[in-house]
């Protein structure tokens, strides 16, 4: 009897998240936290906000799938949305408002210097996009997609950042 309840909980816990594209968000979410909690190399950090920062723009995909709208490109739908076009959308069509976009934008930069121009971030400059970051999720999960971040990813992780 106890083996059914334990897999019952399982199954409800898994299924709080049922969209494959917020599950794939708050994994790589989790990976990218792994990375910076790790240690402070420059290869753990350059992971922890490449990681953070996908995470944030599949949950802005995910946001924008979930109020009606495409995620693809109108004259390519092979291709979805980049983080620009996911603010616009988000902003202007759904009337979802953004106030830690400033911050957002700064992580979404640093992650372009780190892919394309081979930026090594310090675990300090790592830390303020990292907290900045997960405190955006704690709180656009909640207001906009009614998850708690909690139920998804690690205490271990999260307490350090938002607590």
């Amino acid at each position: 009897m106890a083996v059914r309840k334990s897999k019952s909980a399982a199954r409800k816990r898994k299924s709080a998240v049922t969209s494959p594209l917020l599950r794939s968000a708050v994994e790589v979410l989790e990976h990218g936290l792994f990375h910076f909690f790790r240690s402070d190399t420059a290869k753990d950090m350059k992971f922890a906000i490449m990681h953070v920062d996908q995470a944030i723009e599949l949950i802005m995909k995910e946001r924008v799938r979930a109020g009606g709208r495409s995620i693809n490109k109108p004259n390519n739908p092979k291709e979805t949305v980049g983080i620009w076009s996911l603010y616009e959308i988000l902003e202007k069509d759904l009337s979802v408002a953004i106030p830690e976009k400033a911050d957002l934008e700064l992580i979404h930069e640093e992650r372009n210097a780190i892919q394309h121009k081979y930026l090594n971030p310090s675990a300090e400059d790592a830390g303020f996009h990292i907290g900045n970051a997960v405190k955006f999720l704690q709180r656009f999960l909640k207001d906009e997609l009614k998850v708690d971040i909690y139920d998804h990813v690690p205490s271990k992780y999260l307490d350090d950042l938002l607590l």
